[in-house]
């Protein structure tokens, strides 16, 4: 049997392997990593709040506001007006955001096939299984 300790250790190291994994795209990418994860989650669901943006980083709302003026003015996204909600608005990929996000999929894909052939095409069933392993137990967690 698996030592717990040996477990939490080895998925401490993927987590930490990942950080800086995106860490270094972020930083070929030209934007900073809270930018970069900002981008990917517009891009998933096509457009997003500030209040998402924030609560998907963790960030507050005044950290939020400062990173999505940088973002704009850099050309990455544009706030557009927010037909639920008159006093909000929603933020939306431009070209340059949208090019920022393909490259660093396709940089991160990249690497992650090279690590699958590593092991045989076995990663990606192995990844599934610990995610939904993870949601079940964190959900059993809540009864």
């Amino acid at each position: 049997m698996t030592d717990p300790a040996d477990l939490i250790a080895a998925f401490d190291a993927v987590v930490r392997a990942n950080a800086s994994l995106v860490g270094r795209l972020s930083t070929r990418a030209g934007v900073h990593e809270s930018a970069l994860r900002a981008l990917v989650l517009v891009s998933d669901t096509g457009y997003s709040t500030p209040t998402e943006v924030a609560g998907y980083l963790g960030l507050t709302s005044g950290a939020v506001t400062n990173m999505i003026d940088r973002m704009t003015a850099a050309g990455l996204l544009e706030r557009a007006p927010n037909p639920n909600d008159r006093r909000g608005s929603l933020l939306r990929l431009l070209p340059d955001g949208e090019r920022v996000v393909r490259e660093y999929r396709e940089r991160y894909a990249e690497v992650l096939r090279e690590v699958d052939q590593a092991h045989d095409g076995a990663v990606l069933g192995v990844l599934a299984d610990l995610a939904t392993g993870l949601y079940q137990r964190a959900g059993d967690m809540l009864d």
